[in-house]
C-alpha cells in the first residue's frame, strides 16, 4: 500500500484554509450577534410605542435611545 505524503506547501495550504474558515465563522457569528442585539433593542422600543435612535461603529452599537412621545 502506497500512501502519499503531504508536502510542506500542501500543509501550509491546509493550515491557511483552516485558519480562513475559522476567521470567517468568527466574523459571521459576531455579525449575527450584533444584528440580534440591535433588533432586540429596536423591537423593545417599538413595543412601548417609541422609535429607536441607534448609532453603530463597525459591529458595535455605540448609542441607543428610545424616543417616546
Amino acid at each position: 500500500m502506497n500512501i502519499k505524503r503531504i508536502t510542506p506547501i500542501q500543509g501550509l495550504l491546509i493550515v491557511g484554509l483552516f485558519a480562513f474558515i475559522v476567521v470567517a465563522i468568527l466574523i459571521a457569528a459576531q455579525s449575527y450577534l450584533s444584528y440580534a442585539a440591535v433588533t432586540e433593542a429596536a423591537d423593545n422600543c417599538f413595543n412601548i410605542g417609541g422609535h429607536p435612535i441607534i448609532e453603530k461603529t463597525g459591529l458595535d452599537m455605540t448609542y441607543f435611545e428610545c424616543v417616546t412621545d
